[in-house]
């Protein structure tokens, strides 16, 4: 992932850039020094809500978040499995920098897809079977006698 920021990194006006899951976790940075992962943890989490929350309201896929601050500019592409935070200045050519945005959420899209834990093994026919039984309901003196050891 750290290629993946380095190209992100080498636009005009990027000043660095990060990956978080869906839960917030920074998973990869290449940030000055000045942002430790303590400092964007917070920021990682704020921005998976949030979008989270906005797919909820809008009823669809959030592809990108633009915040313009008096400073400077975050740029965040949704990459399904998690997100993409480019740090940049106020004034940043945002169509080059989507170019090259674009290009590193398909790779991280990629990257997300083969960290994903391996499919479930498949059930055996007893278990299988055992699942499939209704599940008899006990009455509460069944469910103490049931806890009684002798």
């Amino acid at each position: 992932m750290e290629t993946i920021l380095r190209d992100i990194n080498a636009v005009v006006g990027v000043t660095g850039s990060f990956v978080c899951n869906e839960e917030g976790h920074v998973i990869a940075r290449l940030m000055p020094n000045v942002f430790d992962t303590n400092m964007l943890s917070p920021v990682g989490r704020t921005i998976a809500q949030t979008i989270a929350g906005l797919k909820i309201v809008s009823r669809r896929r959030v592809d990108d978040l633009d915040l313009v601050y008096d400073d400077g500019r975050l740029i965040v592409k949704n990459a399904g499995e998690g997100c993409l935070c480019i740090l940049c200045v106020k004034r940043v050519n945002v169509p080059l920098l989507n170019l090259t945005a674009n290009v590193a959420v398909k790779k991280l899209q990629e990257k997300f897809k083969e960290a994903l834990p391996s499919p479930p093994i498949e059930k055996t026919e007893t278990e299988a079977e055992a699942e499939s039984k209704p599940v008899k309901k006990m009455t509460l003196a069944e469910l103490m006698a049931s806890n009684i050891r002798y």
